[in-house]
């Protein structure tokens, strides 16, 4: 049953009784105007109880409790256990719950339970156990009003980070768009506990009906716990952008494929894993709004021609070329590649050696020597088969930049459709960090 909390009908205990409940409303007001929030408001409601107290979130975790009753050594209580022995509960009342004890059932004792809500919105339970004093009106009374004055506190801290987020989001939006005043983005930088001028990789998550609907905070707030790093968050036309602070102490490239994997956790974790997420390089705040540009040139790239559940690109995977893939014609691009590389693709003997070899020639910066410790094969052999595409195709890699932007371009379509004689996009990334970490240690 819901514990009453009306008054004594005998007038001079009644006139007791108002006196201590305005004490309580006193205690509780000058703690909220003194600033004390949340665990002052708890340890208040400690102060005015024998017994012990909790304030328990949602998720079940004790946000505060009391530290000095007697008692509050006990475990936390048990809020479902409590409720499902209490029945159907009924919480538009906003009315603190007495659940009896049950010992048959393991409720060895009287708990007070108080939503402590506001609106639609459950923020905590605060629950008292009988161990020191028994339940009675004044028990009952305080419960009700802290359960008042927690929600009201809750709901002025949700404004705050409301307002902060906000903030920090039109920041965000500030450093893309690279056209307000340095001084204005360093002050509002200043206030809100953010390094303006830090190097940042931009990702660009791609609208989708799952992860559009989710909040841009709750996301950025967990690709910041898994990466340790500072995120902003904002929207763009067509998704979402984060802004992820570069840690000094990491290699650049290193950098970028930590980010990489954090996202494909992030998007696995919403159940969105076919999300289109574009990854830039790490970028100084004056090259944020090109690398804007080029992650949705990465997402635009990946939509049209990824047939594979790789969807968490960056824009050094794909080069340059990628302006040509975003915004060509479709069946123009197809044609582009089956005129530059189509004598590759006809499953003939060999040619997926070829295929390979030569995606691996650019990915090793057009080495020969690297090209061949990384297939496993002899220097001769790599350039046997370079001959080989030459003579097929009249492609000379070797030494003509047009064909090599040509076939370049080619491949990454290639590369984008998941041609199996093509390494995937992390393939080519694991090994250019390792070569990018063998330099930083010799």
């Amino acid at each position: 049953m819901t514990a009453p909390t009306t008054l004594t009908a005998d007038p001079r205990h009644r006139l007791e009784e108002l006196n201590r409940r305005y004490a309580v409303e006193l205690r509780f007001s000058e703690v909220s105007a003194a600033g004390g929030g949340i665990s002052g408001l708890v340890a208040a409601i400690a102060d005015l109880t024998a017994n012990p107290v909790w304030l328990i979130d949602p998720q079940r975790r004790v946000v505060s409790r009391s530290m000095h009753a007697r008692g509050s050594d006990f475990r936390p209580p048990a809020v479902d256990e409590l409720l499902a022995h209490y029945g159907p509960v009924d919480l538009a009342g906003a009315q603190p719950i007495l659940v009896p004890a049950q010992p048959a059932l393991g409720v060895v004792r009287r708990h007070l339970l108080m939503p402590v809500r506001r609106d639609d919105c459950l923020f905590a339970w605060l629950v008292m156990a009988e161990v020191s004093g028994r339940f009675g009106r004044d028990e009952t009374a305080l419960v009700n009003r802290a359960g008042f004055h927690l929600a009201s506190e809750y709901a002025v801290q949700r404004r705050v980070a409301r307002a902060s987020w906000n903030a920090r989001a039109t920041l965000a939006r500030q450093l893309v768009r690279g056209h307000s005043r340095d001084d204005d983005i360093a002050d509002a930088a200043d206030y809100l506990g953010v390094q303006a001028d830090a190097d940042r990789v931009l990702v660009y998550i791609g609208d989708s009906p799952g992860v559009a609907a989710h909040d841009e905070e709750v996301l950025a707030s967990q690709v910041a716990t898994d990466l340790g790093v500072e995120v902003l968050a904002t929207r763009g036309r067509e998704g979402m952008i984060l802004l992820i602070e570069a840690p000094d102490s990491e290699v650049p490239v290193a950098f970028v494929h930590h980010v990489k994997r954090a996202m494909r956790r992030l998007l696995a974790s919403v159940g969105q894993p076919d999300t289109t997420v574009g990854v830039s390089g790490v970028t100084r705040p004056a090259g944020l709004q090109r690398a804007y540009r080029e992650t949705r040139e990465v997402v635009l790239c990946v939509d049209r021609f990824a047939r594979t559940t790789e969807r968490v690109i960056a824009v050094d995977d794909l080069g340059p070329a990628r302006l040509f893939v975003a915004n060509g014609d479709l069946g123009a691009v197809r044609r582009y590649v089956q005129d530059v590389v189509g004598a590759l693709l006809d499953g003939g003997p060999g040619t997926s050696d070829l295929l390979r070899t030569l995606q691996c020639f650019f990915d090793t910066g057009r080495s020969v020597r690297e090209s061949a410790a990384r297939l496993g094969i002899h220097e001769n052999t790599v350039r046997l088969r370079m001959a080989k595409v030459h003579d097929l195709t009249g492609l000379d890699v070797a030494s003509d930049a047009n064909d090599q932007l040509s076939a370049q371009t080619a491949l990454l379509v290639l590369r984008l459709e998941g041609h199996p004689a093509i390494p995937a996009f992390d393939e080519r990334h694991a090994f250019v960090v390792g070569a990018d970490r063998g330099k930083d240690s010799a």
